[in-house]
């Protein structure tokens, strides 16, 4: 799946790294995560953070 949109919702974020909506929602929590939150409740991500996020955990060695 190949998004064009800037902003992802959480659902869209797990489809683009093939993981589940509970992961992206922990993932969110982590402080290099690209998530931020709009009102009190809804979490979006940014692609653009999104896609250098998983280029940098791709270099990032297996412990």
């Amino acid at each position: 799946m190949t998004l064009n949109k800037p902003i992802l919702t959480p659902r869209e974020a797990a489809e683009l790294l093939g993981v589940g909506y509970k992961t992206v929602l922990r993932l969110a929590k982590q402080r290099d995560f690209p998530a931020f939150r709009v009102g009190e409740r809804k979490i979006r991500i940014s692609a653009e953070g999104l896609a250098e996020w998983k280029r940098q955990k791709m270099r990032e060695p297996l412990d």
